[in-house]
């Protein structure tokens, strides 16, 4: 986990995030600004674990945004039981099954211009050798990216096709329902916020301030922060 310094020094590194032109432009900026100022300086200065069943059950992904490097750690244990429960409901809710393509010009794989990766060296202890679930998370960013978060080592033996060996299932989780399974308060805030700018940087010019209003997590009733109680 990163340490209390590092949270409120990766505080600090998004402030200028916070005088953007496309904030400043925004109907609700200052609004936006005040709630996300207020919610992400508690949590860096008083952070709360979300500790996993065993140690062995966190994998780290350390992603960057606007310049700004975090490593986030998401517990695969809780990652299988979530699925295993989203399996028993009639429809999914959390976990999307998707079927990726690999490219033939550069070997990506992808959903349109967001690209998959995965470590096939990754230690995962707390997934086992058999079954094939492979379970990918996206990350803020403009396209986001796509991470295996959990079963790294099946991803090359996980390719199918007919005539070509070249589909790849995955499990994708729902950008709402990743923070479920972050390990700790900052965690899900700060990805929370990445995931907000986003919306207000791709929508800002596509949506009217009422249509783009609930979009964000901020403001939404309920989500993740206020499941967790972090608003």
């Amino acid at each position: 986990m990163e340490e209390l310094g590092n949270r409120e020094d990766v505080y600090r590194q998004i402030l200028p995030l916070f005088e953007s032109d496309w904030l400043k432009a925004c109907a609700f900026g200052e609004e936006f600004r005040n709630e996300w100022k207020r919610v992400l300086r508690g949590a860096a200065r008083n952070d709360q674990p979300y500790s996993p069943e065993t140690p062995e059950a966190v994998f780290p992904v350390t992603h960057s945004f606007q310049g700004v490097p975090f490593t986030f750690h998401f517990d695969q244990k809780r990652l299988y039981g979530w699925y295993c429960e989203d399996c028993k409901l009639k429809e999914r809710r959390v976990f999307q099954p998707r079927e990726l393509t690999r490219s033939g010009a550069d070997g990506s794989v992808g959903i349109g211009q967001s690209k998959l990766h995965w470590d096939a060296d990754a230690p995962e202890p707390a997934v086992p050798e058999e079954g094939k679930e492979i379970i990918a998370c996206s990350l803020p960013g403009f396209p986001p990216p796509l991470w295996v978060v959990y079963g790294n080592r099946r991803v090359e033996g996980g390719f199918h096709g007919f005539l070509k060996p070249n589909k790849l299932r995955v499990l994708l989780i729902q950008a709402e329902f990743a923070p479920a399974f972050l390990g700790s308060a900052f965690e899900v805030c700060l990805y929370l916020f990445w995931m907000d700018c986003c919306i207000l940087m791709e929508n800002q010019s596509k949506l009217k301030p009422d249509s783009l209003r609930p979009l964000l997590h901020i403001f939404r009733r309920p989500s993740m922060l206020t499941l967790k109680g972090l608003v």
